[in-house]
């Protein structure tokens, strides 16, 4: 669901850029006074493991169409709204200016759906559904399987909003009016992404199921002073795993257009088709060879994107972890003895 360049209208970008470069600045205020141990390597592995996870489209059953994981209700469950939100932000701006995956203008809007809504909304609800079923393990695997449908839907409705304001006279940002039918772009972003959402759950509910029987503790907020051995091996075992994501799953992704794509093609195609505003080194997955007719090799085809999966999830976690070690940790105040 990344949005790209020139489907939105530049009012539009500018307000969702606003929002969400104040939510990511307050994720970022919020972060420095919880920041545990576990912090960093779970917010690198989450990031790792989500950039990896959304390469993978899968097909929706009996239509010519695809989704990916988003990964905001995921992030949030591993390490919490405030990193996660980090998280997802930074496998997107990866995604746009390395491989050209959204839209440089529309980065506020991506980042407004996946990371803010998806990691603070989608904790939200999680956290509400499992308070309401008693907060037990398998009411922790229900409430991210909700929030993650949720999260997905809300993304959905919110791209159908900022699409009718950007066809609306003061914000459409051009003197030719253009006319689109809003509701079918409606109906059709609701269907589909429900039926994404219900593989966003899946996939969300399988990962938080899998750690709770691994370390039970690391779904729960953590002291800033705690430390949890169980962290890094589960960190390690989860950057393993997104690098195999990427090397062996990413080349068999579906090759039907996601859920935006295919509305876009029918519905705002020429839109969709608008160059893109902004440069990037490796477009579209792929990785150049420096032979005439590379592009035709079914062999490379794959090889490239693994290669590339590979690459991204590797400089998604070495950011993440270079990042994380910047932001500065909280000063524990020793309590005098009695």
């Amino acid at each position: 669901m990344h949005i790209p360049d020139a489907v939105l209208s530049p009012a539009v970008c500018a307000g969702t850029g606003v929002l969400s470069t104040a939510a990511v600045g307050y994720s970022v205020f919020r972060l420095r006074s919880s920041l545990a141990d576990r912090t960093v390597p779970m917010t690198g592995m989450a990031a790792a493991l989500i950039f990896a996870g959304q390469m993978v489209n899968f097909p929706l059953p009996f239509l010519p169409v695809s989704g990916h994981l988003l990964g905001g209700v995921l992030a949030a469950a591993l390490v919490g709204p405030w990193a996660g939100c980090l998280a997802v932000t930074l496998v997107l701006v990866v995604q746009c200016f390395v491989f050209a995956d959204g839209g440089v203008t529309t980065l506020g809007a991506n980042i407004l759906h996946m990371a803010v809504i998806g990691a603070w909304g989608g904790s939200a609800v999680m956290n509400a559904v499992r308070n309401l079923l008693g907060g037990d393990a398998r009411a922790t695997i229900i409430g991210s399987v909700v929030a993650s449908w949720l999260s997905v839907m809300a993304a959905a409705a919110l791209f159908c909003l900022e699409f009718a304001l950007s066809c609306w006279g003061p914000l459409r940002g051009s003197s030719e009016a253009v006319n689109f039918d809003l509701a079918r772009i409606f109906t059709l972003m609701v269907s589909y992404h429900s039926l994404i959402g219900i593989g966003e759950g899946l996939i969300t509910g399988m990962v938080v199921s899998f750690v709770l029987r691994q370390e039970p503790s690391l779904i729960r907020p953590a002291e800033p002073s705690t430390h949890l051995v169980g962290a890094g091996r589960l960190a390690f075992a989860g950057c393993i795993a997104a690098m195999a994501v990427a090397a062996f799953l990413a080349p068999f992704a579906s090759e039907y257009d996601d859920g935006l794509e295919a509305i876009g093609t029918t519905q705002f195609a020429e839109r969709m088709e608008q160059e893109r505003q902004g440069p990037a080194l490796l477009s579209d997955y792929e990785i150049p060879l420096p032979i005439a007719g590379w592009k035709e090799s079914p062999v490379w085809a794959k090889v490239s994107v693994s290669l590339a999966g590979i690459l991204g999830t590797a400089a998604t976690l070495g950011i993440a972890l270079a990042l994380g070690r910047l932001i500065p940790r909280p000063q524990i105040v020793p309590q005098p003895a009695e």
